[in-house]
């Protein structure tokens, strides 16, 4: 790839023997048969490291994994011995142990190291996760027994990511003669060594934290990238005596009708605190949540922040206020009244049902794309189908979702006009993000298939449309990225490939100025160079890359929020991008976003809650979708955290 497409995305050399050279091209199914598409694993890719050859292995099949659970499952020349992945190698044919979470085999024989192939890695998904059919419907209650979240099994990282496990490598080869020295040092020497220690960590027991233990719960990811620059940030233990979420700026505390309004924002903003300060056996010790949230890193982000318990703690450190996290609690009462008795939301018909006086229902019909836009604020207050006061409506929004999703993971049904992909795009971040957050099996699958439609519907340069198939635009492409980024922290499985595609599309949609259109050849605009810088971010470019600071300099400087009519659209990727590159950009924009939502939210009637669609493509939308779409902006202070700082809870 040439310098000067901004891509961080390389070839990782490994050591061991000769990689594979050909490229075939990705598979072309027919989208419309509605026949299931193969398994992720099936797609040939682009792979961006060097795979070593696999060691022949005759007479064994898929088929006999997991047919006898007390004997070691094995496919092809990988198999599961206890807890241990086994591989041969390929140098000196000694077993070595494959590293899952980093897909790295070690042997200690010969020390060669191998990084595995796509399609060794979809082997060891598959001996490690066994498919689980998707019930028709999610469990109503959950049982007080702790269950294990799944576990986090990244996919092959981009150039930054590579250099790290370059030297991460290089510290094994050390760790090796280490190990060697330990092997001949004699037994006595060691046994001597084991005491003392043993009487060191019996002296320390009382200090000793809980272990995390096997929950669902909100999961943590780490991510391919290390956040640049950024100091530390302590934040106060969260205790009930001596924490509240501050006031706006502009309260006068001597002003007793002002801080009524205060402690009404405070008081809506409890509520969402409530199922959380309960012994749900779902949650996990809140003490293993921070700990997790101090130790993520890079750009698939921990969204433990979401969790209520520490939410407070964030908001006042990212810049919310009591007031943004009441217009939250009350943008989501507003969605859930709107709710439809199947499970679903809809954009044209919000307001039909009997006692609804809203008005401004959308244009667009997609019963499907309105669900997911109303989840997604759910997902974004901590709110899942196992915990929270919104859990009823969480389940039912998901239940739909799964109950309309097409054999091939398509879940659009119903959409019209160019709505398909956009639904199904942000459909599929939905069921990764609970996928996530809950940790529960049952939503696995589904969220992969979503994720497989999206990959066989890429277009050969890169982009999406409205189609599948099409050439792409920057509009639709932002939810597809999204989608597979939430999916590659969800431990699903993204060929390096669609990822190193997507890129060059975005190279395609750039001006020669750093800002982004929405189409080749056609002039940028705010709106999707906002969407873009958003894209790249996760695509695993530098907060001072010149493709991200010129955009940032021309958003501050000619597109900041303000007090009239605000395309809800560009505030969602905006906010994001601000809060992600952080530091005065950052703060000036978050003044402007937050003065302009609270000030245009709807405080009478039945439309208290929600927002009026002012812009020509908000009303496309309608209100149901320009108040999903705030809800989440002003939940941008825990939805993801920053990316280039480091973060810190006590």
């Amino acid at each position: 790839m040439s310098s000067d497409s901004g891509s961080h995305f390389d070839l990782v050399p490994m050591t061991g023997p000769a990689a594979h050279t050909s490229r075939p091209e990705m598979v072309a199914f027919s989208l419309q048969s509605k026949l299931p598409l193969p398994d992720v694993s099936e797609l040939p890719d682009v792979t961006l490291t060097d795979a070593a050859e696999e060691v022949p292995d005759e007479g064994v099949t898929p088929e006999t994994v997991g047919a006898n659970p007390n004997v070691p499952m094995r496919i092809g020349s990988i198999w599961l011995d206890g807890e241990s992945l086994m591989w041969s190698c390929p140098d000196c044919l000694a077993p070595v142990t494959i590293r899952h979470w980093l897909m790295v085999a070690d042997c200690w024989n010969c020390e060669t190291a191998v990084l595995l192939s796509a399609e060794q890695e979809a082997t060891v998904q598959q001996i490690l996760n066994r498919q689980t059919p998707r019930p028709a419907k999610l469990a109503a209650k959950q049982t007080t027994a702790k269950t294990t979240a799944l576990p986090f099994f990244p996919a092959a990282a981009p150039s930054e990511a590579a250099s790290r496990l370059r030297t991460l490598l290089v510290y094994e080869d050390n760790l090796h003669w280490t190990r060697r020295a330990f092997n001949q040092t004699p037994a006595w020497i060691i046994s001597l060594l084991a005491h003392v220690v043993a009487l060191i960590l019996l002296g320390l027991l009382y200090d000793n934290d809980e272990d995390i233990g096997e929950y669902i719960t909100l999961s943590v990811v780490v991510g391919d990238q290390d956040r640049e620059g950024g100091a530390i940030t302590n934040l106060t233990p969260d205790t009930e005596d001596n924490y509240e979420l501050p006031p706006p700026d502009n309260i006068d505390p001597n002003n007793p009708v002002e801080m009524e309004k205060v402690n009404r924002d405070r008081e809506a903003a409890e509520e969402l605190q409530k199922d959380f300060d309960t012994d749900n056996p779902n949650l996990p010790d809140i003490d293993s949540v921070k700990r997790r949230i101090n130790e993520a890193t890079g750009t698939n982000k921990t969204i433990l922040a979401r969790d209520p318990r520490v939410r407070k703690q964030v908001v006042a450190r990212e810049g919310g206020t009591s007031a943004t996290e009441a217009a939250v609690a009350r943008g989501l009462e507003w969605l859930a009244r709107h709710q439809e008795p199947g499970g679903h939301w809809s954009l044209h018909r919000f307001n039909a049902h009997p006692g609804c006086t809203c008005q401004d229902p959308g244009r667009s019909i997609t019963d499907a794309g309105a669900t997911s836009l109303a989840l997604l604020p759910f997902l974004g207050a901590g709110q899942t189908h196992i915990a929270g006061i919104y859990k009823d409506q969480v389940r039912a929004g998901l239940d739909y979702l799964l109950d309309n999703q097409a054999p091939n993971g398509d879940l659009s049904t119903g959409a019209r006009g160019n709505t398909r992909m956009y639904t199904h795009g942000q459909s599929a971040i939905v069921l990764c993000e609970a996928y996530m957050m809950s940790g529960d099996q049952r939503l696995k699958q589904p969220a992969q298939n979503a994720i497989t439609f999206i990959i066989a519907s890429q277009h050969n340069a890169g982009g999406w449309r409205y189609n599948p198939g099409q050439a792409g635009d920057t509009s639709v492409v932002g939810w597809q990225i999204m989608a597979l980024q939430s999916a590659r922290a969800a431990g699903l499985q993204v060929p390096n490939s669609v990822l190193l595609k997507a890129n060059s599309f975005l190279n395609s949609v750039q001006a020669p100025n750093q800002l982004y259109s929405y189409q080749p050849r056609v002039s940028p605009t705010h709106v999707m160079t906002a969407e873009a810088i958003l894209c790249r971010y996760y695509l695993g470019h530098g907060r001072n890359a010149n493709t991200i600071d010129t955009g940032i300099d021309y958003l501050i400087q000619n597109h900041l929020p303000r007090q009239k009519a605000m395309n809800i659209y560009y505030l969602y990727y905006g906010t994001q991008v601000m809060h992600h590159y952080g530091g005065p950009e950052w703060e000036l924009w978050n003044e402007r976003m937050r003065e302009f939502l609270i000030n245009s939210q709807a405080v009478e009637g039945h439309r208290r809650g929600s927002w009026t669609p002012v812009e020509n493509h908000d009303r496309q939308g309608g209100r149901l979708y320009a108040t999903a779409m705030a809800v989440c902006c002003l939940e941008v202070y825990y939805r993801h955290l920053p990316i280039f700082r480091k973060f810190e809870v006590k």
